[in-house]
């Protein structure tokens, strides 16, 4: 049995920040979803752009495929050892269903939220995809995401932090005080 903590946000919030804080805290690993999203581009010889992360994404988050995302990353979270694991990136009610059973243990959801100003500072800044990482690309992204469940999912959390106003050396702060009470 396995121990799963699942970070979820909207992309710009610093859920990946929040993940590897997480991991690095307990000594583990972080399995992040957007891999299998990532590795199935690579799979069917894709350019890595906006559009095809999000038609790839899609395609998993429709249909029932939800399953694949988390079988996928499930396959790789077997495989670790340690009895703890931090996967980042659940965006939909049913891939916590199935975490929960391929784990036989309740996932601790932590929810990192910001706000859609701040989270466009922060994407622009990353530059992943140069500049078509703008206002107009977060924005879709954002209501591709809340249509395949993350708003649900972010809901359903066990723990919420507001990250829209905080440095990277306080939200490390608030998250290690989290886990130290869990």
């Amino acid at each position: 049995m396995k121990k799963i903590i699942v970070v979820v946000g909207m992309a710009g919030s610093g859920k990946s920040l929040a993940a590897d804080i997480t991991a690095k805290h307990l000594k583990t690993k972080v399995f992040r979803t957007g891999d299998v999203i990532r590795d199935e581009i690579k799979r069917r010889k894709l350019d890595y752009n906006p559009e095809n992360d999000a038609k790839i994404a899609h395609w998993f988050h429709t249909g029932g495929r939800e399953k694949l995302i988390i079988k996928r990353t499930w396959d790789k979270i077997k495989k670790f050892r340690n009895k703890a694991v931090v996967v980042e990136g659940c965006r939909a009610p049913e891939e916590l269903r199935l975490l929960e059973r391929y784990s036989n243990s309740k996932p601790i959801v932590i929810a990192i939220k910001a706000s859609q100003e701040v989270r466009i500072k922060r994407t622009m800044k990353r530059k992943r995809f140069g500049k078509a990482e703008g206002r107009a690309y977060l924005k879709s992204r954002d209501n591709l995401e809340l249509s395949h469940g993350l708003g649900k999912v972010m809901k359903m959390s066990d723990y919420s932090i507001d990250n829209s106003k905080l440095t990277k050396k306080q939200e490390k702060k608030r998250i290690i005080n989290l886990l130290k009470r869990l």
